[in-house]
């Protein structure tokens, strides 16, 4: 769990990768891409919590399968990337925008390489940066291509790398915390072994 005076920002666990994350001020909760409402509805029931926002970095299903039945119940509004493509959203941004969030300001970066409409959720202060990046980058490497190209992911990771406290360094890079939607760590830093002839 990552806090920032009285943000709480927790992972919740949903299918056999994701993440749906909890950013938690007060009594109140935003969701980012709820694949999954059951472990949503559990976590707000459990902890007193109301949904006040979703917010959802693309289209595919394992970020978006349970957005609608959150903000049927809660009444919420859902942030997401411009288009008519996905049915639920109340407010579609695109790069530049800014939202805020219990008074933290988001800055929506579009993010194309693992979907074209791809994009990522920004908050930057002296209290802590923070990256809502869905699936475009990982710890241990970037999302899958299913619509963009090698070209546009790269520059959607250059852009990534240029936020402040991004960077390319070790140390630079440590100072944004980096919320992606899928633990790949292992799976992506597996290591192919050639035997020697």
């Amino acid at each position: 769990m990552l806090k920032s005076r009285m943000l709480k920002i927790i992972p919740l666990s949903a299918f056999t990768d994701n993440y749906i994350w909890a950013i938690v001020y007060g009594n109140s909760c935003v969701v980012v891409d709820p694949g999954d409402s059951s472990p949503v509805f559990d976590f707000l029931k459990s902890n007193n919590l109301d949904l006040e926002s979703i917010l959802i970095t693309h289209h595919h299903f394992d970020h978006t399968g349970g957005m609608l039945a959150l903000a049927k119940k809660y009444d919420c509004p859902v942030y997401g990337p411009s288009g008519d493509h996905i049915e639920g959203l109340t407010s579609k941004v695109s790069e530049g925008d800014e939202i805020t969030i219990f008074n933290f300001k988001f800055k929506i970066f579009e993010t194309p390489g693992h979907t074209l409409d791809h994009i990522a959720y920004f908050h930057s202060s002296d209290k802590g940066s923070y990256l809502f990046c869905g699936d475009t980058l990982f710890s241990g490497g970037c999302g899958r291509l299913f619509e963009g190209t090698p070209e546009q992911m790269w520059g959607s990771l250059k852009k990534l790398a240029e936020l402040p406290g991004g960077g390319t360094t070790p140390l630079a890079s440590a100072l944004v915390s980096v919320l992606n939607l899928h633990e790949r760590d292992l799976h992506n830093q597996k290591v192919l072994v050639v035997p020697s002839m």
